[in-house]
């Protein structure tokens, strides 16, 4: 089979399912004090699923690289959660570690948000929102969508520089997106053997 012969059925595929394919797009700007971000990516998993994974307070490691610890304070208000997390970054030798506290009104289906407290966080401000919903209309596929931004109570060392915080930032987030499928899918999974187990 010649070269052109073995790459037709990719190119096949690939014209069929272009989101497959597709990489997030993504968009991080920094300029020393606040950090500004923008994701938006195809998940190949169910909206429910992804709703599940990206609201599981507690296991909030497993999908953000950010996140080494995760845990919900409760209710504070009508349909607010309060969640605590604690985050851990290295730039090249430079490590730090925040704890950030954010209000979550979650709204499957509509636009959920999260706004930071101050007064428990090393973070003076910040607010992210997202969406999930069905992409491409066959069920299996979601569309993700997050806006945010973060200023934090401590001057990033000179030596790192808004550039270099920047490509880290944009790949933990391209990162973020393939773990949050994995999760996802891993969760149908579970839940079938436990139904299965019954």
């Amino acid at each position: 089979m010649t070269r052109g012969g073995r790459l037709l059925p990719w190119l096949f595929l690939w014209m069929l399912v272009p989101e497959a394919f597709a990489e997030p797009d993504i968009d991080v700007s920094f300029d020393g004090s606040r950090l500004e971000f923008r994701l938006d990516a195809v998940v190949p998993a169910p909206p429910p699923k992804v709703d599940a994974v990206v609201h599981d307070y507690s296991r909030l490691d497993r999908v953000l690289p950010l996140v080494v610890e995760s845990r919900s304070l409760g209710e504070v208000g009508d349909g607010v959660e309060r969640v605590a997390t604690r985050l851990r970054g290295c730039v090249l030798f430079v490590c730090r570690e925040v704890d950030h506290v954010f209000d979550v009104r979650a709204r499957p289906g509509r636009w959920s948000s999260g706004i930071t407290v101050p007064e428990l966080s090393r973070v003076r401000r910040g607010h992210m929102s997202w969406l999930i919903e069905e992409h491409g209309g066959d069920g299996v596929r979601s569309r993700l969508q997050l806006y945010g931004y973060l200023e934090p109570d401590f001057a990033v060392p000179r030596l790192l520089g808004p550039a270099l915080v920047r490509v880290w930032v944009r790949s933990e987030l391209e990162k973020s997106v393939g773990r949050i499928e994995e999760a996802a899918l891993a969760l149908g999974d579970a839940r079938a053997m436990a139904v299965e187990v019954r």
